[in-house]
């Protein structure tokens, strides 16, 4: 397997993974939404320079498996924010197919926009966003070695720590997190009562230990 860093013309395999995870884990907006939406939303983070999205490819060069972060989360709201009205159109007909959707995205567009008191995600720093590996070809080690070779590119880039979100009811990857350096900093209480813990890694003294 080999681990890059995701370019631009990686992005209809990337949304491909993502679309397609909904099918073993449907919780959260981004399950929400349609093609169209992370067709759009992966232009935005794969053109931004704050992002870093670390891909894993098989012996044909096949994408497997993807992980993104940002730098600078403020930085990357400060972006995505520039293109909510594309992004905005892109949502219509799956707010169409579920009215509800339009308060979760409401939701996420306040935390964006530094206008919620609601605590969501991290809004600070550097934060690690999405692991996605084909559920069709499952392989722990490699999308572990694709998750830590990410880590070891932050850490290069000069990154000293790094935080993330994990709901509790992924109880497997809140373990692995423990076990490879996370402290849990935060408990919070999400809109739709997910409960989802505050991630924070010491990028300088972070060794790999599975």
């Amino acid at each position: 397997m080999k681990y890059r860093i995701a370019k631009a013309v990686d992005s209809k395999y990337i949304v491909e993974l993502h679309y397609n995870i909904r099918e073993t884990y449907s919780i959260g907006v981004f399950s929400l939404l349609g093609k169209s939406f992370l067709k759009r939303y992966y232009k935005i983070i794969l053109n931004d320079p704050n992002s870093v999205v670390v891909c894993a490819e098989d012996e044909f060069g096949v994408m497997q498996g993807f992980c993104s972060a940002t730098l600078d989360v403020e930085a990357q709201m400060a972006n995505i924010k520039k293109h909510k009205i594309e992004l905005g159109f892109t949502t219509i007909l799956s707010i169409i197919r579920k009215p509800s959707l339009l308060k979760l995205l409401f939701d996420r567009y306040k935390v964006i926009s530094n206008k919620s008191k609601t605590k969501i995600i991290v809004t600070k720093g550097a934060r690690s966003e999405y692991w996605v590996w084909n559920a069709l070809k499952p392989d722990s080690l490699s999308s572990v070695e694709m998750y830590f070779a990410q880590f070891n590119i932050l850490k290069a880039l000069g990154v000293k720590e790094l935080f993330g979100e994990v709901d509790k009811v992924n109880k497997k990857i809140l373990l692995f997190q423990q076990a490879n350096g996370g402290k849990i900093i935060d408990q919070i209480t999400l809109p739709d009562g997910r409960e989802r813990v505050i991630i924070r890694i010491d990028l300088v003294n972070w060794k790999q230990r599975i």
